[in-house]
Parts: C-alpha cells; sequence; structure tokens
C-alpha cells in the first residue's frame, strides 16, 4: 500500500493476512515438532494411548496419528500460500491497480488452494473417525471438517479471477485505443 493510503479497510485487511500467517507458521511449527516427536519417539504418544487400547494397535494408532499431522501440516501450508496471495491482492488494491492479469492468476492460484485444502481434509476426516473408532476407553477426539463452503469459495474466486483477467483485457485495449 502507498503511504498516501489511509483507507481503514485495506489497513486492517492488510493487518489481518499478517496476523493470519503469523498464526499459520506458529501452527506449522507446532504440528512439525509433534509430528517429529511421534517419529522420533512414539513412546511418548504410544504411552498416553496405552491405557485405552489393546497394545498391539498402539503402533497403529501412532502411525495414524502421524499421518494425520503430516495432512494437518500440508493445509496449514497450502492456507499460508492461501493467505500471502490474498494480501498480495489487496497490496494492489491500496496502490489503485488491482485489475491486473496478475491478480487473475492470484484468484485462480486461490481457487485451487481453497480445493486442494478440502481435498487434504478428506483423509483426515476419515482418519480422525478411524482413531476415534479405535479408543476403546477414555476420551479421544480429533475435530476435521469437510466443508462445501471450500468449495463455493474456490468456485467465487474462479469467476472472479475471470473478471479480473476481462478487467485487465478490457484496460487494455482502452489505452490502446487512446
Amino acid at each position: 500500500m502507498t503511504k498516501g493510503n489511509r483507507d481503514p479497510l485495506l489497513i486492517v485487511a492488510k493487518g489481518g493476512t499478517i496476523l493470519v500467517r503469523i498464526a499459520l507458521v506458529i501452527g506449522m511449527i507446532g504440528l512439525g515438532v509433534a509430528m517429529a516427536v511421534s517419529v522420533v519417539d512414539s513412546s511418548l504418544i504410544a504411552d498416553n494411548i496405552a491405557i485405552s487400547v489393546e497394545p498391539a494397535s498402539v503402533a497403529e494408532l501412532t502411525g495414524g496419528l502421524t499421518l494425520v499431522l503430516f495432512l494437518a501440516l500440508i493445509s496449514l501450508g497450502l492456507m499460508y500460500d492461501f493467505v500471502t496471495q490474498l494480501g498480495r491482492i489487496i497490496d494492489t488494491v491500496g496502490l489503485g491497480d488491482p485489475f491486473t492479469l496478475e491478480n487473475a492468476r492470484r484468484l485462480r492460484r486461490m481457487g485451487w488452494l481453497a480445493i486442494v485444502v478440502q481435498l487434504v481434509d478428506l483423509p483426515i476426516a476419515m482418519m480422525a473417525t478411524w482413531l476415534e473408532s479405535n479408543v476403546k476407553e477414555g476420551s479421544f477426539q480429533m475435530d476435521s471438517d469437510i466443508s462445501f463452503t471450500g468449495i463455493g469459495l474456490a468456485i467465487v474466486l474462479f469467476i472472479l479471477a475471470r473478471v479480473f483477467t476481462r478487467g485487465a483485457q478490457m484496460r487494455d485495449e482502452l489505452e490502446g485505443t487512446v
């Protein structure tokens, strides 16, 4: 954004994207550490779940949990890219030139990222259900959502990408006639 641009909405949006990216990095670090611990010393997890499951299935549960952590880490990385693209679009709005082919590309990328996050969440939800069903006693709960909102968001982003592409083409045509 330019120094002269004091649009409160753009300032809040830009600050929001920065805060979300920081939170995503913290989440990725936490998941990475948890995954490393589960791979290097699975006994830490096994000791906590051995009470409520049969000893033979502890290795399966630990492996399943490690897979869920890995998939969640991928999902957070995709979300980080999504928010980064959004921040770049916000920057161009602040500069006064949002209808560019580059922003159309960013919107398409965001649409694909939204779809891929939903696809990554599918095996997470399946693994979460499997893990919960294999814990016999005690409490073990994992939340994973498969949301049609993400697919709806992707459709809107693809449409906006076409709008931005057409807007950039119209601007180029207009500049060519002047």
